[in-house]
C-alpha cells in the first residue's frame, strides 16, 4: 500500500516521525525515529534507513512547531526609585545554592509510558550493568542501551559486522585492545561479555568528550549523522521510561533465586489471564530464603496456599512465597546497641548536635532492634518450667544462648560476632537480610525433592501479580554477565582494586567487606556493626564508596545504629530500615560550619546528584536548596550532617515522581513482552577477542 506524510512544521534541522507497523503475528506495533529534513521520508527510505522488516502501515511527523521568537518590550523609561527604609537581614539566613541541571542536554523524555512499555525490549538483568557503567564514566544509562540497542539488539544479534566489529556493542578489535575493560573481574576483558563490552562502550564515550558533548562522542563511535540521531532518539524514549518502573526493574534484577542449591522452575497454568507464580522444585528440604533485604508483611496458613510468608524489599517490591513444607519459627538479627551523640563526637572527634527526637527535643540515640519491631513481651525467672516454657520462655532460652552456627540460618556469609547475635521470633514486622532462611521447601513422602510457588508484585499501589520467568531467568543472566551476578566478589581481580561501577555491581556482602577495609572511609563503631551484620541498604554501601572513589571520603555518623525510629517530621526514619546515612565530614572537614555555594559539602551534594537510576537517592538534607532538582530539601537541622537517604518502601513510589507511576494493565503489557521477547544468550567462556586486563579501567 501506498503510505503518505504530512508534514507537521515547516523546514527544521530533524524530524520526529512515528512509524506504525503490523508485526509477523498481526498485532499493532509502534516506532519512533528521527530524520534529517534533507533526507527522503517515504516507506522504503525509513524501512532501508532503519532496518525495518515489517509492513509500515502509517508515517507520522509528530516534530513540535518550534515556538514563536517573543516581541522585543519596549525599554522602560529611567526613573528615580523612592527612598525605602533597609530591612535588617536575619541572623540566620537561609542558604540558596546555583541552580542544578538534571540530567544531560539531548535527553529530553520523549513519548507516553504506554507507547514506550509496548516496545520495551531490554532484557531487566543488563539495567543494573547499564546504570553502574553509566554512573561510573559520566555517561546517561540510557545512551548505553540505546547503544546497545542499535548495534546487537541487547545482544541477540552477536553476529561480527560487515566490517569485522564485534561482540556486545561491536567494537573493532584494534579498538578493543585500547579500550576494553573487565568489569566481571575474572581477569580478562572480553567484547562477548556483556559487562565487560557496555562499560568499554562508556570509556570510550567518555573519552570522546561524551561529558560535555554527547552527540559528538556517539559520532565518534560511529561516525553516520543518521546513527547519532538514531540513538540519541532511542536514548531519548528510555529517559522517558517511569522511574518507578527502572527502579523497580533494577532491584528485581538484583535479587536471589528464592530456593537454595539446585533448583528447576515452571510458570504456573492460570485459569484466565498470563500465569502470576512460578513453581520452584528444589532438593528435599532446601532452604527458602529472603530474595532480597526486607520485611516480613503477613505470614501464615491458608487452605488455597499452604503455608505463606509475603515479604517486601526495600525498593517497594513484594515476594510471596506460598506452599512452603515449614516456615522458621526464628531468625538471627543484632542486638540493640546504645549510642549518644556525645559519645559519636568524641569517637569521631567531630562536634555533633544531638539528633532530634519525634518530640523535637534531643534525644540520647538509643538505637532500635535491628530486624525487630518493638518486642515487649514477658521474661520468666526461670523459662524452662513446662508452663513458662510453652508460653514463651523456648524463645527466651533460645535468645539467651544465641545462634551456635550462623551457617544455619543464612545462605550467605554474614558476618554477626557470636556476642552481638540475637535470636528473634519471625513475624510479621520483622526485618531480615537476603539470604536469611525464612523456610523449607514442602517434600512430598517417598520423594528427593521438594517444591514452593513463588510470586512477585513489583513495586508501585498499581503494580498487579506479575509471571516472575523472565526475572527468574535474568538473574541466572546476571550471574553469568559478572561473574558471579549480584554476588561479584573482586577477591581475584589481578588490580585489587575494584572501580566505582564495578563496586555498584558486587552483593551487600561483598561490598560491606569492602567498605569496612576501606581506609578512606571512616564510620562508627555501631555503624560498622550494622554493615557486618548486614542491616544496611546496599545502595548506601554503594554511595560511600562512590562518595570514596570521587574524592570525597567520607565520615559517616549515623546508619541504622544510633538514629531515632521516627524522625523529627513524626515519619518511620529511612535509617530505621537501614536505607539512610548522614555524613559529618568530607575529607576531615566538619560539615557544620562549611556549607554554602563552592563549600565542601556543595561539591559533595552536586557529586551524589549524578547517580542515575536505581541510585538516585530519594532525599538528600542540607542547610541548601538545589532548584532544578526532585530529591534535595534545606532543613534547619541538618546544619552539621548530609543526609542521604534512599526509599524504604514503595508506598509512594521509588522516587519523587508524582503522575508517573504505571497502572496494572501496563505492567501486564510489560511483563508480557518481556516473555515475548528472547533472551540473549551469555557464554560462560572467554571469546578470542578477550584480552587480559591491565586494572581499573
Amino acid at each position: 500500500m501506498m503510505v503518505t506524510l504530512m508534514l507537521a512544521v515547516p523546514a527544521v534541522a530533524d524530524r520526529n516521525i512515528k512509524i506504525i507497523l503490523t508485526g509477523t503475528s498481526g498485532e499493532q506495533i509502534t516506532r519512533f525515529v528521527t530524520v534529517n529534513d534533507t533526507e527522503p521520508i517515504d516507506a522504503l527510505s525509513l524501512a532501508t534507513k532503519f532496518a525495518i522488516t515489517d509492513e509500515i502501515v502509517s508515517i507520522t511527523d509528530v516534530t513540535p512547531a518550534p515556538k514563536p521568537k517573543p516581541k522585543p518590550k519596549p525599554k522602560p523609561k529611567p526613573h528615580k526609585p523612592a527612598a525605602k527604609t533597609p530591612k535588617p537581614k536575619p541572623k540566620h539566613a537561609k542558604r540558596k545554592a546555583p541552580a542544578v541541571t538534571i540530567g544531560l542536554p539531548g535527553l529530553t523524555p520523549l513519548g507516553t509510558p504506554g507507547e514506550l512499555i509496548s516496545q520495551f525490549s531490554i532484557p531487566p538483568f543488563l539495567l543494573p550493568i547499564y546504570q553502574a557503567a553509566g554512573i561510573e564514566y559520566g555517561i546517561p544509562w540510557q545512551v548505553l542501551a540505546a547503544i546497545n540497542s542499535v548495534e546487537t539488539d541487547y545482544g541477540r544479534n552477536l553476529s561480527t559486522s560487515s566490517a569485522g566489529a564485534v561482540g556486545w556493542m561491536q567494537f573493532m578489535p584494534a579498538t578493543w585492545k585500547t579500550y576494553g575493560v573487565d568489569a566481571s573481574g575474572d581477569g580478562k576483558a572480553d567484547p562477548y561479555n556483556p559487562a565487560d563490552a557496555i562499560f568499554a562502550a562508556a570509556k570510550y564515550l567518555k573519552a570522546s568528550g561524551g561529558a560535555s558533548d554527547i552527540k559528538a562522542s556517539i559520532f565518534a563511535y560511529n561516525h553516520a549523522g543518521w546513527y547519532v540521531n538514531d540513538v540519541i532518539h532511542r536514548a531519548r524514549m528510555l529517559a522517558g521510561l517511569p522511574d518507578q518502573l527502572v527502579g523497580s526493574l533494577t532491584a528485581l534484577a538484583e535479587a536471589m533465586y528464592p530456593v537454595d542449591g539446585t533448583v528447576s522452575s515452571r510458570a504456573t497454568t492460570a485459569s484466565t489471564g498470563p500465569a502470576t507464580s512460578v513453581h520452584i522444585t528444589g532438593n528435599s528440604g532446601a532452604a527458602v530464603v529472603a530474595a532480597a533485604d526486607g520485611k516480613i508483611i503477613k505470614i501464615g496458613t491458608s487452605a488455597k496456599v499452604g503455608r505463606y510468608i509475603i515479604l517486601r524489599d526495600a525498593y517497594g517490591n513484594t515476594f510471596t512465597y506460598s506452599g512452603l513444607g515449614t516456615i522458621s519459627r526464628r531468625y538471627v538479627t543484632r542486638k540493640e546497641i546504645a549510642v549518644t551523640p556525645r559519645q559519636l563526637s568524641k569517637e569521631l572527634r567531630l562536634s555533633l548536635h544531638g539528633e532530634p527526637s519525634a518530640s523535637g527535643e534531643a534525644t540520647a540515640g538509643t538505637a532500635s532492634i535491628l530486624g525487630a519491631a518493638d518486642d515487649r513481651r514477658r521474661l520468666f525467672a526461670n523459662p524452662s518450667r513446662p508452663k513458662a516454657y510453652k508460653a514463651g520462655g523456648e524463645q527466651q532460652l533460645a535468645e539467651a544462648a544465641g545462634p551456635a552456627n550462623l551457617a544455619d540460618w543464612f545462605t550467605v556469609p554474614v558476618n554477626i560476632p557470636r556476642r552481638e547475635a540475637a535470636i528473634r521470633s519471625l513475624k510479621v514486622g520483622s526485618t531480615v537480610i537476603g539470604g536469611t532462611i525464612i523456610g523449607r521447601v514442602s517434600t512430598p513422602a517417598d520423594s528427593d525433592s521438594g517444591s514452593i510457588n513463588f510470586g512477585i508484585r513489583p513495586a508501585g499501589k498499581n503494580a498487579p501479580e506479575i509471571d516472575p520467568t523472565p526475572i527468574l531467568a535474568g538473574w541466572k543472566l546476571l550471574a553469568a554477565s559478572t561473574n558471579g551476578g549480584a554476588g561479584l566478589h573482586f577477591a581475584a581481580l589481578r588490580s585489587g582494586s575494584p572501580t566505582i561501577g564495578q563496586v555498584l555491581l558486587m552483593g551487600k556482602t561483598a561490598l560491606g567487606h569492602k567498605i569496612l577495609s576501606d581506609p578512606r572511609i571512616t564510620i562508627y563503631d555501631c555503624g560498622r556493626a550494622d554493615i557486618e551484620a548486614g542491616g544496611v541498604d546496599r545502595r548506601v554501601l554503594a554511595t560511600l564508596e562512590y562518595l570514596a572513589d570521587n574524592g570525597m571520603n567520607p565520615t559517616v555518623s549515623s546508619l541504622h545504629c544510633g538514629h531515632p525510629y521516627l524522625a523529627k517530621s513524626g515519619h518511620v526514619s529511612e535509617h530505621s530500615a537501614g536505607a539512610a546515612v548522614d555524613v559529618a565530614a568530607i575529607n576531615g572537614t566538619p560539615i557544620l560550619g562549611h556549607q554554602g555555594s563552592g563549600s565542601i559539602t556543595d561539591r559533595a551534594v552536586r557529586l551524589l546528584l549524578a547517580l542515575q537510576g536505581a541510585m538516585h537517592p530519594h532525599q538528600i538534607i542540607t542547610l541548601m536548596q538545589y532548584s532544578g532538582t526532585d530529591n534535595t530539601l534545606a532543613l534547619a537541622d541538618h546544619d552539621d550532617h548530609i543526609h542521604i537517604g534512599f526509599h524504604p518502601d514503595g508506598s509512594t513510589g521509588l522516587l519523587t515522581t508524582s503522575g508517573k507511576e504505571i497502572n496494572s494493565q501496563q505492567w501486564s503489557t510489560l511483563i508480557g513482552r518481556l516473555r515475548s521477547v528472547a533472551n540473549p544468550s551469555v557464554t560462560s567462556g572467554t571469546s578470542r577477542f578477550a584480552t587480559r586486563s591491565s586494572g581499573r579501567g
